[in-house]
């Protein structure tokens, strides 16, 4: 007798959730926070920052691919798979 009780406890306890559904801000009713400014500290790094030049970064090596190199001396064209 007290499972079947207990059966119609979660029973009813499901149902009720079922009907009052979850909560949701359906219409986004909350004013967007804004993000308060901040100043940077009195630092010589923010105040008097460094003033070398932008430099370029080195370009790449070039790689030394099978398809821009020119055809060994030592292979003829066409074996194994390379070449025309």
């Amino acid at each position: 007798m007290p499972f079947r009780l207990g059966v119609w406890v979660m029973l009813a306890i499901a149902t009720i959730g079922i009907s009052l559904g979850c909560y949701h801000d359906k219409y986004n009713m909350r004013p967007p926070e804004r993000e308060d400014y901040t100043l940077p500290p009195q630092e010589k790094r923010f105040n008097e920052p460094e003033m070398a030049p932008y430099r370029k970064p080195p370009p790449a090596p070039e790689e030394k691919t099978l398809l821009g190199r020119p055809p060994s001396p030592k292979v003829p064209p066409g074996v194994g798979g390379l070449g025309p």
